[in-house]
C-alpha cells in the first residue's frame, strides 16, 4: 500500500499453480492460456476481497462454446476446470462472467457481468469490480507460452484506489496514465519470471509504499475418498442396488485434479445398507 493511503496493489506469480491446473485439465496453447488467466484473476480477487474465504470465477462462453471455472481457497491452493464443446476454444467475447465469494455468514455473494467483445479477462474483471463492487480497479493478468505451447510464466496485478481517496484530484488519472505501460504484461512476465516484486516496484516507482504481507500459492484440490462416498449417498437405493448387481467396482476420478478413486462392491453395499435403514443423504458442496 502507498504510504499516503491512496492505493493498494496485489501482485501474484502463479506460474507453478497454472502449470498444475492445465496439466490436470490436459490443456496446452491458447486453451491453457485462457484457464490460466482466469485462475490468476481468481487468486487476485480472493486476496483483495476475501483473503480468508473461498472464491470462484465462472466464465460461460458465448454460443454454447463451453465454460471455464477457477477456484481459489484461503489455504493458498487453487484449481480450475475447462469444458470445451467439441474440443474448441471457449468463446470468451460476449460470454458471462460470474464472480462468487463466500461471506463470513456462510452465504455467497454473486455478481454477474457480460464479458467485453474482446474476450479480455482482465477487462471483464475490471468491469465487474466497477459495476458490482463499485471500486475503481485496474487489473492485468496473463500467461505466456513457450514454443511447445506449455506455460512459461503466469501472473498479474490488481490496483485499487482506496475509498477515502477516490475523490482526490488527479490521483486516479495519474495511476491510469502510469499503468498504460503495464496493460500488456507478457514481456514482463517472461523477462522477470512473473516476479510480483518486479511488478510492485515498477508500478509504485517513485512512490513511498509498504509491503503488508505475502501468501504462498499452489495448485491443489479438496477432493477425497470421503467426498466420493458422500456423493454416492445422494443416490437412491434403487440406483445403488443396480450398481451392486452389475458387479463392477466404480472407477472414478476428480474432474478438477484427475485423482483416481475406486469404490469397491463392499463399500457400495455399506452405502446401500445405510440407505435401506432410512438414513438421510449427506449433502456435498463441490
Amino acid at each position: 500500500m502507498t504510504d499516503d493511503g491512496s492505493f493498494r496493489l496485489m501482485a501474484a506469480r502463479v506460474t507453478d499453480t497454472v502449470r498444475g491446473v492445465v496439466a490436470a485439465q490436459k490443456l496446452s496453447g491458447e486453451a491453457a492460456r485462457q484457464l490460466g488467466q482466469l485462475v490468476c484473476a481468481a487468486v487476485l480477487y480472493r486476496e483483495t476481497m476475501a483473503p480468508t474465504l473461498r472464491v470462484q470465477i465462472a466464465l460461460q462462453g458465448a454460443d454454447g462454446s463451453g465454460h471455464l471455472l477457477a477456484d481459489s481457497n484461503p489455504e493458498g491452493w487453487s484449481r480450475g476446470l475447462s469444458h470445451r464443446t467439441d474440443g474448441q476454444l471457449v468463446k470468451l467475447g460476449s460470454g458471462m462472467l460470474q464472480m462468487i465469494r463466500s461471506l463470513p455468514s456462510g452465504d455467497l455473494h454473486r455478481g454477474v457481468v457480460q464479458m467485453p467483445e474482446s474476450g479480455d479477462i482482465s477487462e471483464g474483471v475490471m468491469s465487474y469490480m466497477q459495476s458490482s463492487e463499485q471500486i475503481a480497479t485496474m487489473v492485468a493478468v496473463d500467461v505466456t507460452l513457450g514454443d511447445d505451447g506449455q506455460v512459461a510464466a503466469a501472473g498479474g496485478y490488481l490496483v485499487q484506489i482506496l475509498p477515502e481517496y477516490k475523490e482526490r484530484e488527479g490521483a486516479m488519472a495519474v495511476m491510469t496514465l502510469r499503468l498504460e505501460d503495464f496493460q500488456d504484461i507478457q514481456a514482463r512476465l517472461t523477462q522477470h519470471d512473473a516476479s510480483p516484486d518486479h511488478l510492485v516496484e515498477e508500478i509504485f516507482y517513485g512512490m513511498d509504499y509498504t509491503l503488508l504481507g505475502d501468501s504462498p500459492l499452489r495448485f491443489g484440490c479438496n477432493c477425497s475418498k470421503e467426498r466420493v462416498m458422500a456423493s454416492l449417498r445422494t443416490l437412491t437405493a434403487e440406483d445403488l442396488l443396480g450398481l451392486i448387481e452389475e458387479g463392477n467396482e466404480l472407477d472414478m476420478s476428480c474432474d478438477h485434479c484427475g485423482t483416481p478413486y475406486i469404490v469397491t462392491i463392499p463399500e457400495l453395499e455399506a452405502v446401500a445398507s445405510v440407505k435401506a435403514r432410512g438414513a438421510a443423504p449427506e449433502n456435498l458442496d463441490n
